[in-house]
Parts: structure tokens; sequence; C-alpha cells
């Protein structure tokens, strides 16, 4: 061994050992924490003007600082693509959501080799590196038990994942809980499970189980929340502290919202507050039948935002305890701002809405008011609330105006930082926190991986605005586009352009403002410096192709999900069978073979005397589908996103059988099913309506119902309701798709 740089003799004695010296993390280098929440607003910590109760957020913004103009991609995953890579999304393959392969570069769903994540970096330099939570940086396709996982958290940097890799799901029940690459074999969750406490709980374990292997090694914790993205859902104890609390409405809320930001000198004081967005009606003009309903909605809102500040206080005094919350970087932020999509009143079951079906009469929905928030809710509220958290800004979530790339932005460093409390007012990016961390821990980029050169990161360090409040921002400009949304920054001047969803895109009705005097971009200025917004939109033209921005695409939901290969197109007619033992099926797996189309499932199992429970359930709360034997008689029961139908259970002999479920999708979204033993009719043609599609969070259980039962009362009664006959196999035989 010429390279060997000890001495190798024929004895030990005539040798000299040589050991490789392990990769150590600088001296003194910092530990980081990102807290990345999903879809909140602007305004909705109280350090940025809200009456929710933050007292630790709060407090961490008094130990550090508060950023008033930072922006983000306002979109889930691409936010998340930019944090992780210091990239522009688009040039990393994420302009859009995670959950498909649109066929164009830009639009992959998959971050890059090349685009050296912070995890991979900071683990090459010596720290360990823990994620919880929510991933949805990688294609929906891959995220299956067969696909490639090369672009899973664990294949991306980090030592630890422990969470889910879909971009949304139940906060009481979570689908495909996962350790690394293992899907976790849970049957069953606490009565008391929450996602929000678990994923810090997890994190604050991981840390701990690391300090009794090292006292000193540095870690990289990144705790990335599905609150407050949809379903809005709270535990009853935080809920209950909200009661009454937006009695006042959307209105008046935003307004006293408006009002703080500009006492606290958070935003300047002559901002205006934005036209409210058609869809918004004054609160006064509301039916006061429904304002009990709309204000539980954003009673849930709150409560799941005080969960999480709960969490916060946790994880700081754990940090306090290990004596090394002084060193530690802390970042709290969103991936973008508040949503708009559940419409002018809002969903119990914002599911169906999200499958394109019309939003549920309200006489239906006031009736439903006590599980709103609840687990047997997936709720997103109305656009209004949307709005109060965006407060001051305009637009929301996937919209390129302030509402949606604007958010708040908390950190805290105390050995660093000094002008403690203070408010920074100077331009930021996202994709500026990856190389201001490396920065700040004293770790150089990574220049090659993999045997290829490595991206350069887009971002600049604001370090030196960390340091000096006078400090110019390190960038000047920055473009942005989602969903064929555009905009563009340049030295305090914002040209944008909103488009209509589903409707042609309008390449021309760009809007200019000047934020340096109108904070909230209430004022059009396009006709008197129509110079000014010829250059921005030039800049954002060549940006665009610079980052793999085009094409635009302003089709709705159901047609880019539509984007997958021709491999996948046939992968979804072809038959599956599905064997007991197995963990709950991913979605991908089941829903594109029954999906707004005719099918049959078929069931082989042996009844006993006596033998009860599930045979195979699809779906969970929200929508789906169980088969099951109680008290010796064979059960159906459709949940079609709220629109529930037991078929008449009948009398079960004990032996072998086969149990068909036939559906037929008629089209429009209508369909029907019956149900066969061995061949024989025992109940007939009933409408099933509506067909299901992608909008549940869970696939397929064999011989018992995981985790979020589809239909409720069979939970209470039993649990997961495990078969104690023996299921031999579930198949399903795709038919054809539904036309019309």
């Amino acid at each position: 061994m010429s390279d060997f740089p000890g001495i190798i003799g024929t004895t030990h004695e005539e040798s000299t050992p040589w050991w490789p010296e392990r990769k150590k993390a600088p001296d003194g280098a910092p530990n980081i924490v990102i807290i990345y929440m999903d879809d909140m607003g602007y305004s909705d910590p109280g350090c940025f003007g809200s009456e929710i109760d933050t007292p630790h957020i709060d407090a961490m913004a008094e130990r550090g600082l508060r950023f008033n103009h930072y922006t983000t991609h306002p979109l889930c995953s691409p936010a998340r693509a930019a944090l992780l890579t210091g990239l522009n999304a688009h040039a990393v393959g994420t302009g859009w959501l995670s959950n498909n392969n649109s066929g164009f570069p830009g639009y992959s769903g998959e971050m890059p080799a090349d685009a050296v994540t912070l995890a991979e970096t900071v683990r090459a330099a010596g720290y360990e590196t823990i994620m919880t939570g929510k991933w949805h940086n990688t294609p929906t396709p891959d995220t299956v038990p067969s696909g490639p996982k090369h672009s899973w958290p664990t294949q991306r940097g980090f030592d630890t994942f422990y969470g889910f890799m879909d971009g949304e799901t139940h906060f009481f029940f979570p689908s495909r809980l996962q350790l690394n690459n293992q899907l976790l074999p849970i049957d069953e969750f606490p009565r008391d499970y929450y996602t929000t406490d678990d994923w810090t709980d997890r994190g604050i374990q991981f840390v701990t189980e690391l300090r009794a292997s090292s006292a000193t090694k540095p870690f990289f914790l990144y705790i990335a929340h599905n609150a407050v993205h949809a379903p809005l859902q709270s535990k009853p104890a935080d809920m209950a502290k909200y009661l009454g609390r937006y009695d006042a409405g959307w209105t008046e809320m935003r307004l006293a919202r408006h009002r703080r930001q500009i006492d606290m000198g958070l935003i300047p004081p002559d901002t205006r507050l934005p036209v409210s967005d058609p869809r918004v009606p004054l609160w006064e003009d509301t039916d006061p039948a429904d304002r009990t309903l709309f204000a539980r909605h954003m009673e849930t809102y709150a409560a799941m935002i005080d969960c999480v500040d709960q969490t916060v206080g946790r994880l700081v005094s754990f940090l306090e305890g290990l004596g090394e919350l002084d060193n530690t970087i802390i970042i709290f932020s969103s991936d973008n701002g508040g949503a708009d999509a559940g419409g002018e009143t809002g969903m119990i079951n914002n599911q169906g809405r999200y499958m394109g079906l019309p939003a549920a009469p309200m006489e239906k929905e006031r009736a439903r008011i006590a599980d709103l928030g609840g687990p047997r809710s997936v709720s997103l509220y109305p656009t209004g609330w949307g709005e109060v958290c965006n407060t001051p800004l305009p637009t929301f979530k996937t919209y390129t105006g302030g509402g949606g790339r604007r958010v708040s932005f908390v950190v805290s460093y105390p050995k660093r930082i000094r002008d403690n409390g203070a408010i920074r007012s100077q331009f930021i990016h996202v994709t500026d926190i990856m190389p201001t961390l490396l920065d700040l821990a004293g770790i150089e980029p990574i220049e090659e991986i993999n045997g290829r050169a490595a991206k350069k990161m887009h971002g600049m360090s604001f370090t030196s605005v960390l340091d000096d409040a006078e400090a110019l921002s390190p960038r000047t400009e920055q473009y942005y586009e989602c969903w064929s949304n555009r905009a563009f920054y340049r030295s305090g001047w914002l040209a944008r352009s909103i488009q209509k969803r589903g409707q042609p895109i309008d390449l021309d009705n760009w809007t200019l403002h000047n934020l340096d005097d109108d904070f909230s971009e209430s004022t059009d200025l396009r006709d008197q410096h129509s110079d000014k917004l010829d250059e921005l939109v030039a800049a954002f033209d060549e940006a665009a192709h610079e980052n793999m921005v085009y094409p635009l695409d302003n089709r709705d939901r159901f047609q880019k999900f539509a984007d997958v290969s021709e491999e996948e197109r046939a992968a979804a007619d072809q038959p599956k069978s599905f064997l007991p033992g197995a963990q709950t099926s991913h979605r991908n797996d089941i829903l594109p073979l029954i999906s707004d189309r005719s099918f049959v499932i078929r069931a082989r199992f042996d009844q006993r005397e006596g033998d009860e429970g599930v045979l195979w359930a699809i779906g969970d709360p929200s929508g789906g589908m169980v088969m099951y034997v109680e008290s010796g008689r064979l059960n159906f029961h459709y949940n079609g996103f709220g629109d529930a139908v037991s078929l008449p259970p009948f009398d079960l002999d004990t032996g072998s059988h086969e149990a068909v479920l036939e559906y037929e999708a008629l089209g429009g979204r209508t369909g029907r099913g019956r149900v066969l033993i061995d061949g024989q009719e025992q109940v007939g043609w009933t409408e099933l309506t509506p067909t299901l599609e992608f909008g549940i969070f869970e696939g397929i259980d064999v011989g018992l119902d995981r985790n979020g039962p589809v239909l409720w009362d069979l939970y209470e009664r039993h649990g997961a309701f495990g078969y104690s006959g023996s299921v031999k196999d579930v198949r399903v035989e795709p038919g054809d798709r539904a036309t019309g």
C-alpha cells in the first residue's frame, strides 16, 4: 500500500500504525435549526401583528431579528427546494409541486444531484443532520416502495429523517410515516397523537441521542411542519383558547392586524391596506347564520399556530438545558403565504374541493360545525381569513403578489446578533438562507459532487445585515413565477402579472409598484413609469430563460397532475393484487386504478364462525370505502368526500369466499356499485357518488383499516378492526375511465 502513511513491517513491532483523521466541523461551529411553516401568512405570528398567542416565537424575535422584506417562492415544493439548495426553484427542476414530472426541465419535481443541499454540505463538514416533518421534494411516483430513492431525504444529506414524503397529511392520522427509508409499522395512533408535537419531540429525541454519543458535534435540525397547511385540524385544548376570538369577522381582524403592524414599527406608518379580493365579502354582508362557522375555521387555524409556538418553547427550553442556545442559529419562517383555495365560505371537507367537487350546501356545512377542526374534518378556511393572514399584502399562495411571496422571517443567534429585537428592512430571499448559514458556520460550499461540478448557489449571504442595521442588502433583484403568475423585483421596484386560473395566459397584464413608497403594492404606476415596467418585464424574461421557467402553464390542478409518462399511464391500467401483512399501500399504488373510472375489487377470504373485521379499506375520514364483516354479516360503506352510503348488510356463511365490489363510473363524477359473493349478487346496483379521486391521503389496507378510518363509527367500536379470519388477497381491476 504505497499510499499508506504508516509503516508496515513483517511484525507489529517493526510497524507504525496510522489512522485517518475524522472530519470535524470548525471549532465553535454553531448548531443550526430551521423551523419551517407551511402556508403561514405574513402577519400570523404575534410579533408580525396577529392576535394569536405566540410568546415563544415572539421571544425568539426579541433575542434576534425580524425581517419585514423577506421573500420566497409562493408554493410548497419550490420554496423548500430553494431553501435546501440556495438555488432558484425552477433551476433545480421544482417550478411547481413535486407531485409529478411534467416533462419539462424546470418542472421535473426533483432536485438534481449537482444541486448540493444544505444537509449534504454541512454533513460533509462534520455536522449531524436531522429532519422531521414534511419533505415534498420527490416526485410522487418515486415515493412508492418500488420507486428509486436517490431523491429521498436520507439520500440528499440527512442522517436521520422522520416524517412523510408527500405534500399534506392528516394531523391525527398521518399517512405513511417513515424513519429514514423505512415505513413505520403503525396500525393505530394514540388517540391524543398530533403531528406538530411529534415533529419537535422527535427532533429533541434525536439530538438527545446525539449528545449521548458526542457532547460537541454540531447539528443541523430541520423541522418542516405541515402546519398550517390544510387540512386545518387542531387539538381540542388549543382550540378552546380561541373560541369567540374571531367573532368580529375578517374585515375587522384585518384592520386590527394592520394597526398593530404600524404600532410595532413593522411596516411604514403610511402603509395602505389593498382593496379586498373580489371573493372576500365584507363581514357585515355575510349571512349571520354562517358567521359562527366562519369564525370556527379561524379558531382552528389560530390553535394550530399556537401549538407550533408551544413546540418552539419546548425546543428552546431543551437547548437552554444543554447550554447550547447561545451558539444555535434558529430560523423561523414559512414556505409561502396564506391560501385562497377555501373559497368564499371555506370547506369542512376540503379534499372534495381539491378533487374538483362543488362546495357543500351551507346548511350541510353548518350541521357539521362540531366536527370542524377535529379528526373527522379536513377543512380549509374561507378566503377572507387568508387575506387576514397575509395582512397588509395582496394575493395569496401560488400568486406573485406580496401575500404569496412575502412571509414572516425571524432569526435568532444570541452569540452573534447584538441588535436584539430589531427589525431589518433589507431585501432578502429564500435562496440567501443557505449561503448565510454556511458563512456563519465557517463552511465552504461543496464544489464537486459525485464527480460533477456542483451548481453555484444563486443566494447571497446576508451576514453583514445581521451585524449592521445600515448594511446594504446583498441582493437587489429577484424573479418569481408560480402557476404562470410572474413578478420581478429590482432595487425597490416590482413588476407583477397575476393570472386567472385555468384561463388563457395574458402575457401583457403587468402592473408596476414602487415598494419604497408602497409597502403593500397598493398603487399601480405602470402608466407613469412605462420605461421602468419595460425594463423589469425584459429582466423577467431573461431570468426565466436562464432558470428554465418556460413554458408557463396556467392549466388547472387536474390537467397539470395528468402530465405523466407513458409508462406511468400504462401502469394505471394494469390489475394489481394486494396481500395481507403489508403496511398501508401508497395512495399512488391504488388510486390511479380507481380514480373516476370503473373498476372491480375482489377479496378472497376464509370465514369461520364468529370471524369479523375489515377485509379491505381504501382511504381515510376524508373519503374512501371499506368492506368488513361484523356480527356475521358482510358490510360495505362508501364515503364520497362526505356523501356517505352504507349498503344493506347481508348474512355471510362460513367457508371460503370471494367478495366482489363492481363499480361503474357513469360520467360527471357520478357512479354506482353492487356487491357479489361467490358470483351471486347480494346488493344490487346502488348510486355511489361522487367517484373517488386523488384527494384521499391513504391507500389500501388488507385485513384491517389502519390509522385514519374510512368509517368513523366502526373505528369508535373496534379501532383498526383486524379481520380474525384469513384474507388471501385483494385484487383491483381497473376498467374504463369516465367520460364527461
